[in-house]
């Protein structure tokens, strides 16, 4: 009897040709094309099913043996649970390599990630040799980025790293698990449970750290949430005119979390105001408006009791101690730090100062790093 190869992926798949998707809708999805086939440990690929001399007239010839022969490659085993059958021995992507069903762990993206890839999202450790275009999203392990972050989201379960920095756009959006180094950033929203390093300079960027941020040269506009320490080698601020705040000491995911629900409240609040005037039009709109109306009110009635339990978590937390900010170069007036309850402005041109809490105040010591 012949035996026919079934497969669990597509065999044909070629990421070089890849095309648009129509949704559900009706409307064509360019940004979503499948870049990669994922697969994870344990995950059935292929099998051999044994068929009659009729059937395989209508079968891929290329996939019929004479005899049971498995094309086991590299990181693939052959399930324990059927000896005709292979797994995955590992999270990757499959494809064939010379003639063998193969798994690879590293996605190598040899190009940037626009709209010849699509979103690349890929369940172990990608490398983007090119950039990452505005709109786009790459989602994985560990990310390294080769070329320029643009306006673009990137989610990172392990560590993200670039090796050329990020030009945000205002609208980019870095998340890593681990850590986060880059050369420079600029106009974008970082976040982590570890560490930020960034070799030169961060200008007009949303820090959301749970370690410590350590910025080589110049800090200057945008937010740094942590309750770690903040390192800035040369010039922190950048003037009255360009504001650079701290907000030290809570968690600052939860300060994250908050930032999504006061958007919220207001969108709802927003939508409630609308439904309301409808619903004043006349007994037939309010008769057709009021559900909605109604449904709406209860969630943005949900949204502030989950404001309120946030700000309660804020109020149990303690400082921790290693909470400070340390600058050995220059900080230019307009800086504004939050340490706990604390609040400090920085009015005057400083050097080389460290700013901490003690007795519930903001004070500032100087050398920034004790000899």
């Amino acid at each position: 009897m012949p035996w026919y190869l079934e497969h669990h992926f597509d065999p044909d798949f070629d990421h070089m040709h890849l095309k648009p998707r129509e949704t559900e809708s009706g409307k064509v999805d360019h940004y979503n094309l499948g870049y990669a086939q994922n697969v994870v440990h344990g995950q059935l690929l292929a099998e051999l099913k044994e068929v009659s001399q009729e059937e395989t007239a209508g079968l891929d010839s290329r996939y019929v043996y004479e005899k049971p022969v498995l094309p086991c490659g590299p990181n693939c085993a052959i399930d324990p649970a059927n000896s005709h059958a292979i797994v995955a021995a590992a999270n990757g992507y499959v494809f064939y390599n010379e003639g063998l069903i193969t798994v690879k762990k590293m996605l190598n993206v040899r190009r940037d990630v626009d709209f010849h890839t699509g979103n690349v999202v890929f369940v172990n450790d990608i490398a983007v040799h090119g950039s990452v275009r505005t709109g786009f999203e790459v989602h994985g392990n560990n990310v390294l980025v080769k070329g320029v972050i643009e306006g673009a989201r990137i989610h990172a379960r392990g560590a993200l790293a670039s090796e050329t920095g990020v030009k945000g756009q205002k609208s980019a959006q870095l998340y890593a698990a681990k850590a986060i180094r880059l050369p420079f950033c600029e106009n974008a929203q970082l976040r982590t449970h570890g560490n930020v390093m960034i070799d030169t300079s961060c200008l007009h960027t949303d820090v959301y750290v749970s370690g410590s941020l350590v910025v080589k040269e110049r800090l200057q506009g945008g937010t740094v949430y942590t309750s770690g320490l903040v390192y800035v080698m040369e010039q922190l601020g950048g003037g009255q005119g360009t504001p650079t705040q701290f907000v030290m000491g809570y968690d600052p995911f939860l300060f994250s979390k908050l930032r999504d629900v006061e958007a919220s409240i207001k969108n709802l609040k927003s939508k409630v105001d609308s439904l309301e005037t409808l619903c004043a039009k006349s007994p037939e709109h309010r008769t057709e408006f009021s559900p909605l109306k109604n449904e709406t009110s209860r969630k943005l009635q949900a949204m502030h009791r989950i404001r309120t339990e946030i700000w309660e978590k804020f109020d149990a937390q303690d400082v921790p101690p290693g909470c400070r900010i340390l600058v050995p170069g220059k900080v230019r007036p307009g800086v504004e730090i939050s340490i706990g309850r604390a609040f400090l402005k920085v009015n005057d041109y400083l050097e080389d100062v460290r700013f901490c809490l003690e007795n519930e105040e903001i004070v500032i010591h100087s050398p920034a790093v004790d000899k």
